[in-house]
């Protein structure tokens, strides 16, 4: 079994993110965020779900970074998106995914 060695003077506790991912992966990196959000019945084309999602990460990254983005409908009542960006640490991960997290849509994110 491998171990961790946190890094001097960083805090390991439940109210830190991004301790481990910041070790696994080397940054910057390719880095893909999914989720999956609930649609609505009188879904505004102009506000839907996926464009709130791109919002999240564009506002982190910038309008300039360059997004891959796919979206897959899952079923009438939900729809996968996934979002390839290049991401500069793990605490914008961690950022992104709490932002994407707070959408009332979201459903679930990994």
């Amino acid at each position: 079994m491998g171990t961790y060695d946190l890094p001097e003077g960083k805090v390991d506790d439940e109210n830190q993110t991004g301790n481990i991912l910041g070790q696994l992966l080397q940054f910057p990196t390719e880095y893909t965020f999914t989720v999956v959000g609930k649609k609505t019945e009188t879904e505004d084309p102009c506000d839907n779900y996926e464009r709130k999602v791109r919002a999240v990460v564009e506002s982190a990254l910038g309008e300039a970074a360059n997004i891959e983005m796919r979206v897959t409908p899952r079923g009438k009542r939900f729809t996968k998106v996934s979002l390839k960006v290049t991401v500069e640490s793990a605490a914008i991960i961690a950022a992104i995914y709490e932002e994407l997290g707070a959408l009332d849509a979201t459903v679930m994110k990994f």
